[in-house]
């Protein structure tokens, strides 16, 4: 008899149909793969968004999905990267910085800090968000929270279908996928195109992809799969403006040279998974990945050629078993990372840098929820990371560094159910960052020129404290889940002069534990029934970010050359400032208007309040408002078409702007992104 290609959901969902016995207990949180999304039993607060979500959106970046969940900020750096700010956790630098949210593709720390994330669009099976500190889950630099990212995965049916957008600024994308179900397997195959010339000037983004799994049904309670990737990416981020007259007069850049650009990259991803379910209902799964990206740029205003081989490699295992009234699960996860970098003079060709670093992780994590009633359920994870680094210059070995750290994160929590269409959730999480090898080795070669220097040799690991309570349910009106947070970052990691000085003064240019701050705010998401004529999605975040013990050494004089050590500093306490770039206020409001049974129009609204610029609050920027608007057209249940106008009124707004902590700055002197014009897109989906 043949075997139901969905035998795999049932492995995975074996766990889950015990739980519904045991009402609210669910170990849902796996690093490895989440086949199965609930919220309503959660400790703290998440946003989840299908296959199917991804495809209403049509994103033309994770940005614009990302930018639907309350709590959650995007900075736009370049035409194909971004920051991720979640609850006012920033970051004062916006280039060479980890982003302080774990960015997790198949169940993978993604480690990258260009603001680039990785992933084909097209390839996108769900996308979960986890706001507040997580490294619970994920360990370093899940400050903030997570943003995971599961690509599509076999279907038990067997189905074609294309997939082909055109728009402004020369976009072109084309998506050519095939899932074919088998007597004891599967198989899902994508390759996908995306072109653009971009708004900015040397703007560009060229993608082309090919990635697929196959997945192989061993018995009735195990399967295995194997995924790969290959992408090849060709961007140019464009440019940035200096100043307030150059971005109104000059909003694409032109003659502009970014300190960074023309990213060329080969991106190789691969990976095998095992997962067994038990006669008790446990289950087990383990998985190994590799992956590698293989890049070059232009660095240093185009005078720099940067050649780069990032390795990721690791294996995770991981262990659930439900009981009459706890579950458990337990897991470990190991990593070798490592980098390896040079860089070339590009007018003489000579070598000027040439190093590597590495990373070992070996950390363990459980999770234990435990039902006393039927109303109430409680949650507690555990993670300890033992984290080894290391930094070789192959150049100098004398700034060698190799240090090690070892951390202890946590949640804790309760999910109390009223009834079935309302509950109330609290939770306590933690999340740390360590210090870059590249930050310490900087510090230990300033404290080489001049050992008395008030420079750290050992900068301590920052942490942050999220605290929430919140209530989601659902009426015959709406579904919602709304929440109040705080979350408390201690020792923040940054320069000691504060972000972008003008100046190479050489003390003042090190790094330490610098200061500390508290975000506070409410978060509220409402839907209706999508089904209804008229519906509508709302995220809304009231956010309150303030340094609470921050000094920077602020420069005071310029003497015109920055190779020199002339400049006078002077300490500035900017404890009480808002963090920059931490709008109070933000509002997406999207609604779905039914035309007929087949058509559909979806305007979008996008709310940002103002903000400070700068971490001395001298300079705050006037909220925009932008409104974009969708439309789509089922011909029949196969066959659709589909358009976008973004930025419908065509607002001339900016969409980042940082000045530097310098007190001589002035508005010409900030880093300014204009956003684009009004914009146009169109395309179809057929499946057959």
């Amino acid at each position: 008899m043949k075997k139901i290609s969905q035998i795999s959901m049932v492995c995975a969902l074996a766990l889950n149909i015990n739980a519904n016995d045991l009402g609210t207990i669910n170990i849902e949180s796996s690093t490895i793969d989440d086949k199965y999304e609930t919220v309503q039993s959660a400790i703290s607060s998440t946003a989840v968004f299908s296959a199917e979500e991804v495809k209403e959106i049509d994103p033309q970046s994770v940005a614009d999905i990302l930018n639907k969940v309350p709590g959650v900020t995007t900075s736009l750096t370049g035409t194909d990267s971004f920051k991720v700010h979640i609850r006012g956790i920033d970051n004062q630098m916006y280039m060479g910085e980890k982003p302080g949210v774990a960015i997790v593709i198949d169940g993978v720390p993604v480690q990258e800090t260009t603001g680039k994330i990785n992933v084909d669009l097209d390839n996108i099976e769900s996308i979960k968000v986890i706001k507040g500190s997580a490294s619970y889950l994920y360990g370093n630099d899940a400050l903030a929270g997570a943003v995971i990212i599961t690509t599509k995965r076999p279907k038990g049916e067997s189905f074609s279908s294309i997939e082909a957008e055109a728009g402004s600024f020369g976009t072109k994308r084309l998506a050519l996928s095939t899932n074919q179900s088998f007597e004891n397997s599967s198989l899902q195959l994508q390759g996908s195109l995306r072109d653009t010339n971009g708004y900015w000037d040397d703007a560009f983004v060229n993608i082309k992809s090919i990635n697929g799994k196959y997945q192989y049904y061993i018995d009735d309670t195990s399967d295995i799969t194997v995924g790969y990737d290959y992408t090849k990416r060709k961007t140019g981020d464009g440019n940035s403006v200096s100043g307030i007259t150059e971005a109104q007069e000059n909003p694409t850049s032109k003659g502009y040279y970014s300190y960074g650009g023309y990213y060329n990259s080969d991106l190789t991803k691969a990976f095998v998974t095992y997962s067994k379910t038990f006669a008790n209902d446990s289950e087990l799964m383990l998985r190994a990945h590799t992956y590698e990206d293989d890049k070059n740029y232009k660095l240093a205003r185009y005078t720099k050629d940067m050649y780069e081989k990032w390795n990721q490699t690791g294996a995770k295992a991981e262990y659930k078993i439900p009981f009459e009234d706890f579950a458990l699960m337990v897991g470990t996860d190991i990593q070798r990372n490592k980098t390896d970098e040079q860089g070339y003079t590009i007018a003489t060709g000579a070598l000027n840098s040439d190093f590597k670093t590495k990373e070992d992780i070996n950390a363990y994590y459980t999770e234990i929820k435990y039902q006393p009633t039927d109303k109430f359920s409680t949650t507690l994870n555990i993670r300890y990371d033992d984290i080894k680094l290391a930094y070789k210059d192959k150049l100098d070995d004398s700034f060698d560094v190799d240090p090690d750290y070892d951390n202890t994160s946590y949640r804790v929590g309760f999910n109390y159910k009223f009834n079935d269409d309302l509950s109330m959730y609290s939770s306590i999480s933690t999340g740390f960052r360590t210090p870059s090898v590249g930050q310490i080795s900087a510090n230990k070669e300033l404290l080489a020129d001049d050992p008395t220097y008030d420079i750290p040799s050992d900068i301590d690991v920052e942490k942050t404290y999220n605290y929430e309570i919140g209530i989601r349910g659902k009426n015959s009106y709406f579904t919602y889940d709304a929440s109040i947070f705080q979350i408390d970052r201690k020792d923040y990691i940054g320069k000691i002069a504060g972000s972008y000085i003008s100046s190479d003064e050489e003390e003042e240019s090190g790094y330490d534990n610098v200061g500390d701050m508290r975000s506070r705010g409410f978060e509220l998401a409402l839907s209706t029934d999508k089904s209804k004529q008229i519906s509508f999605d709302l995220a809304y975040t009231y956010l309150l970010a303030k340094f609470t013990d921050y000094t920077i050494s602020q420069q005071q004089t310029d003497d015109g050359d920055r190779f020199t050590s002339d400049e006078t500093f002077q300490d500035l306490n900017l404890s009480g400032n808002y963090v920059s770039r931490s709008p109070k206020h933000m509002i997406n409001l999207t609604m779905d208007v039914k035309l007929s049974e087949q058509a559909t129009l979806t305007p979008e609204l996008i709310y940002k309040g103002s903000y400070y610029a700068d971490e001395a609050n001298a300079f705050k920027q006037g909220g925009y408002t932008v409104v974009n608007l969708k439309a789509n057209y089922k011909v029949n249940d196969n066959f659709e078409l589909f358009g976008r106008i973004d930025n419908v009124f065509d607002k001339n707004y900016f969409m980042f702007v940082n000045v530097n902590s310098s007190a001589l700055a002035t508005m010409e002197d900030a880093t300014i992104r204009v956003a684009p014009p009004r914009a146009f897109y169109a395309g179809l989906r057929y499946k057959f």
